[in-house]
């Protein structure tokens, strides 16, 4: 029993870090497709997931803002018809430049016969 709690812990520890690296991965992957406001986009987000990440408003604030300031994301507004305009964003050229390269040398290796060999393991 306790070891299958060390498991769980040492799993779920790995998985918060490796969450967090990959939230501008999934983040820059729903905005490649069309624009969204942060409450879509934390939608989208989590379907593309599968429910494992669910990112809060601020932090998405936070890395829009961010990846902003480098041109990695562009904005525009649109009328509301209650309130101020919303913003939508999505990934500018550059942007989209950056994903591809980040894919093809950090996410096309997961599909490598080894790693699928694992993956298929955990479905039997």
């Amino acid at each position: 029993m306790a070891k299958e709690k060390e498991l769980a812990s040492t799993l779920k520890d790995w998985e918060a870090v490796f969450r967090q690296g990959l939230l501008t991965f999934w983040t820059f992957v729903a905005l490649d497709a069309e624009w969204h406001d942060v409450a879509s986009l934390k939608t989208r987000v989590k379907q593309l997931t599968n429910g494992t990440y669910d990112p809060a408003d601020q932090t998405l604030y936070r890395q829009l803002r961010r990846h902003l300031d480098v041109g990695l994301v562009e904005v525009r507004l649109e009328n509301s018809p209650a309130g101020p305009p919303r913003k939508l964003y999505r990934l500018s050229r550059r942007g989209r430049q950056v994903l591809e390269q980040f894919a093809y040398r950090n996410i096309q290796p997961f599909s490598q016969p080894e790693v699928q060999n694992i993956i298929e393991r955990t479905q039997t």
